[in-house]
């Protein structure tokens, strides 16, 4: 979510944001209050407790920035929380940019209101662009308001409200103005591992929980790797002097034949997310590249540093401070830049 623009198109934007923001503010719990009183879903208890918990680990233990997050809670009595809308030319890969004075240019706007997000993304469908409406169960706003723990992170198994929790402080942390891919692969391989090693610390080192979260990890890295080809393929077809027309149609096969790798890739249906239930687009393929982007990077970094995430953290704390970060990260570590901003 973003707080404030400068456009005369955003600054309506901009206010149903700030109201919705307010709304949450007015309506959060401390934590400590929502445990004594008691009323509580089966289990919601124990993962509020663990939150606390989680906090003061990324604060203490990684060097994580602490401000007053996940100190409250927000219940959203069953509604999703907030939608993202990206958009993207169906012939290139150069996402749709909102350009914020803050933040600087992010390729997704948010909505509190599903209706207003599913109305903008039919106008720029309209406009001829891919366009992709997903919800979110939580965001950050990078250290502006203290941002609650929202019922939403509380229905998911207990690893991923870890992660979450973060993910997300990682982005308090250490943000890049603009700089989206490099923003949330960061906070991903951040939460990823500092999971791994809260959950080490919690039950054990070769715990089931410890083992099916790295199980996890692992095949995050696989799709990552699968996504990465296929942008890399629609790109050098979107370069090509082909009419359009035909470019589109190449396209359809090429999400097609990912779709059918990554089946080959996890053959079990049961464990099959939206990448091979939803119709694919440049803008759903963009999503999901700013995740993965920049992952193999990350983790040989760590590698370098001696498995210790906590230096990672104060490595790009420091690089925050330089024009060029991330070359920066890689003249210190010696680690080859492979890593993209952009995507």
């Amino acid at each position: 979510m973003v707080l404030s623009g400068c456009s005369t198109e955003l600054s309506g934007y901009v206010l149903e944001q700030a109201w919705g923001q307010l709304v949450i503010m007015n309506r959060r719990q401390r934590i400590t209050d929502v445990i004594r009183k008691g009323e509580l879903k089966p289990g919601w208890r124990e993962k509020l407790e663990l939150v606390l918990l989680v906090r003061e680990y990324a604060h203490r233990d990684l060097g994580l920035r602490k401000t007053g997050a996940y100190t409250r809670f927000y219940d959203t009595k069953g509604r999703t929380l907030a939608y993202n809308l990206s958009a993207c030319p169906k012939d290139s890969l150069r996402p749709k940019v909102w350009r914020f004075p803050v933040v600087g240019g992010l390729p997704y706007i948010g909505f509190f209101d599903r209706e207003k997000g599913e109305a903008r993304r039919r106008e720029l469908s309209r406009e001829g662009y891919d366009t992709y409406l997903r919800p979110v169960p939580a965001f950050s706003s990078l250290g502006w308001f203290a941002d609650p723990v929202y019922s939403p992170m509380l229905e998911g198994e207990t690893p991923r409200l870890i992660d979450v929790v973060i993910h997300e402080t990682t982005h308090t942390t250490i943000f890049l103005r603009g700089e989206v891919a490099f923003n949330e692969s960061l906070a991903v391989f951040v939460g990823n591992q500092g999971t791994l090693n809260f959950l080490a610390r919690l039950h054990g080192p070769s715990s089931p929980v410890v083992r099916d979260y790295a199980g996890a990890i692992a095949r995050r890295r696989r799709f990552g790797r699968l996504v990465g080809e296929l942008y890399r393929r629609l790109k050098r077809l979107y370069g090509r002097s082909l009419p359009r027309e035909e470019k589109l149609r190449r396209r359809q096969l090429e999400f097609r034949r990912a779709q059918r790798r990554y089946k080959e890739i996890f053959p079990d249906p049961d464990t099959w997310g939206r990448f091979v239930k939803q119709r694919l687009n440049n803008a759903v393929l963009l999503s999901y590249g700013r995740y993965n982007q920049g992952l193999e990077f990350h983790r040989e970094v760590y590698e370098r540093l001696g498995r210790d995430l906590a230096r990672l953290v104060a490595l790009y704390k420091r690089a925050q401070r330089f024009d060029d970060p991330i070359g920066y990260v890689a003249h210190v570590t010696g680690v080859r830049r492979t890593v993209g901003q952009r995507m």
